[in-house]
């Protein structure tokens, strides 16, 4: 996968993402204030690398729900 083909990507997670907010918007309460977060999928799996402990980190798993209207 190129940069840009990762970073459409990137950007179309994010926005499914707020849309899941605006939709249920609860979920932030388990997100605590300065999270980093990460998104997970079958094709982005949790890094293992070495990270800066001043940062708290949340993984959030991807699962897109489309419904056709």
């Amino acid at each position: 996968m190129t940069n840009k083909e990762q970073i459409q990507r990137d950007i179309a997670i994010a926005f499914d993402f707020v849309e899941q907010i605006i939709d249920t918007p609860d979920i932030l309460d388990k997100i605590p204030d300065g999270t980093s977060v990460t998104f997970l999928d079958s094709e982005n799996v949790k890094p293992e690398k070495l990270i800066s402990r001043s940062t708290a980190k949340k993984y959030i798993k991807v699962k897109r729900h489309f419904e056709v209207l």
